[in-house]
């Protein structure tokens, strides 16, 4: 048993190591539990035929000075930490419908500017559409760093709203729809379900400004990594929590697997909720809870195909690409004969920036296709899995070379992963990309709270709130603040700038 801490955080990804840096600054002894060799979760990079990948994050918005992220990022430290290199201002997002390309333009000004020189006479569903996410984005509190209203809940008046319903409200123009929805792999996209409020952070984080970390997404777990330890803090790695033991409703120890147990006065915990209930013995959770939590759909995984290119061969491009065959975009909703329907793409450069070094190809896959082999020993012995890998890797390639040609001959070497590699890596269930999806038609919405029945046990991660590098920000903030007054952190946060 080792000594009591404040606070145990279950999990490294950036929703802890968030949590565990404003905590840790707040003067609370925090300690980081992570299962695997690294801390960093999607922040993690590799390293493979030379090149650097990164497993999740490509890219963050809102990083210009004075933008929120960049504000949040300065008053941690991260900024004295980590480069950062801009995308293309003129073209963050590179989006190829088809035949037909168009360009996504930083600032709200320009953004509308460039989509209506594309498409004149939908000036106003364009200005509309402007207008509406931008007031979905000033909704919201906390990424506007204003004084929250603790007696209110805070939950934005636009998040009992359909994605489809709004965009088919503005426009009748399928190119238009096609153009405004074609980033949907960023929060893996469903017609029936993604509310717009999730759609409209999102877009509207990147529209601010678009930059890639320089040298590889690992950098930014690192930096918050050294920002706890400074601070006092603890993250230790190899320590797969397999149990919570409680008195009375109350979290007194975290165990590990190697038989360790790390006692503490709270416990937050960033791993997918329904991993997280199951640490707790059987009747700590109502049944109904618990049901609740499991019966909710979670986001469809992904096959993504990682390329080392040889020297100057392929050219490197300062934006994320978005490339669908036709005008139905929503990739994730497909059958087996027409996948891949879309492809996120983003290439990384070598010493010559003009060419690429690397490229991450990311499409939707169901974790059906892949659970025949979901014990790992018995995929590691069956070469049909590798089978299988080699032939969508195949598949891919061949949707690509419709717009990048040559890009098969330009690749020196090539491997790839699966929702199977995903979930062994991260623990989320069938492998999901973004953990419970949000349903703008459930009770829950976008939204899960921080706090359970357990008072002292509190969630974050990308499963709560909005998912992706800002969402999860602001879920740290609102879980950070069940022991720090929120007022005070968000001033804080504003003063630091």
């Amino acid at each position: 048993m080792r000594d009591k801490y404040d606070i145990v955080i279950i999990g490294s990804g950036f929703g802890g190591l968030m949590c565990g840096a404003f905590l840790s600054k707040h003067g609370f002894k925090v300690v980081l539990l992570e299962m695997g060799k690294v801390a960093g979760g999607n922040l993690q990079s590799f390293v493979k035929n030379g090149a650097v990948f990164n497993t999740g994050l490509h890219y963050v918005g809102a990083m210009e000075k004075g933008q929120i992220l960049n504000k949040i990022f300065n008053y941690l430290g991260v900024l004295d930490r980590v480069e950062f290199d801009r995308l293309d201002p003129d073209c963050y997002d590179r989006i190829i419908i088809g035949d037909r390309e168009y360009a996504s333009a930083s600032g709200f000004e320009n953004y509308a500017a460039r989509l209506i020189s594309y498409f004149p006479g939908e000036e106003t569903a364009i200005r509309n559409y402007v207008e509406k996410i931008r007031a979905v984005w000033n909704s919201n509190p906390f990424i506007n760093l204003r004084d929250i209203d603790k007696d209110k809940d805070n939950v934005s008046p636009f998040s009992t709203e359909g994605l489809v319903d709004v965009i088919n409200s503005l426009t009748d123009n399928e190119e238009l729809k096609a153009v405004l929805l074609a980033n949907n792999g960023l929060y893996a996209g469903m017609p029936e379900r993604t509310p717009f409020y999730v759609h409209a952070l999102i877009n509207c984080v990147f529209i601010q400004s678009a930059f890639t970390v320089k040298g590889g997404s690992y950098r930014l777990a690192d930096a918050l990594v050294s920002i706890i330890r400074e601070q006092g803090g603890e993250v230790l790695t190899g320590k797969k929590v397999v149990k919570i033991r409680c008195e009375e409703l109350n979290a007194v120890a975290a165990v590990t697997e190697d038989g360790e147990e790390f006692c503490a006065d709270n416990f937050y915990s960033s791993i997918h909720p329904a991993e997280a209930v199951k640490l707790f013995e059987e009747g700590v959770f109502r049944k109904p809870f618990i049901r609740r939590l499991t019966e909710m759909p979670n986001t469809i995984g992904s096959f993504i195909l990682y390329i080392k290119f040889k020297k100057k061969s392929f050219r490197h491009f300062a934006s994320s690409i978005y490339f669908s065959t036709n005008t139905d975009v929503w990739g994730a909703k497909y059958r087996l004969e027409e996948w891949p329907k879309s492809v996120m793409m983003y290439t990384s450069p070598d010493e010559d920036s003009a060419w690429a070094q690397s490229a991450t190809v990311i499409t939707f896959m169901h974790y059906d296709e892949v659970a025949h082999w979901e014990d790992k020993q018995r995929r590691n012995s069956d070469p049909d899995y590798e089978a299988f890998k080699s032939d969508r890797s195949e598949r891919v390639f061949e949707m690509l070379e419709k717009r990048f040609h040559g890009i098969r001959d330009a690749s020196e070497s090539w491997f790839s992963s699966t929702p199977l590699t995903y979930r062994d890596y991260t623990g989320s269930p069938e492998g999901s990309m973004y953990g419970i999806a949000k349903d703008y038609k459930s009770e829950v919405g976008p939204y899960m709270p921080v706090r359970t029945r357990i008072s002292n046990f509190i969630m974050t991660g990308q499963s709560i709130g909005v998912h992706g590098i800002m969402g999860v920000a602001m879920n740290s903030i609102i879980a950070s603040s069940v022991l720090i007054d929120v007022n005070q952190l968000i001033r804080e946060i504003r003063e630091a700038n």
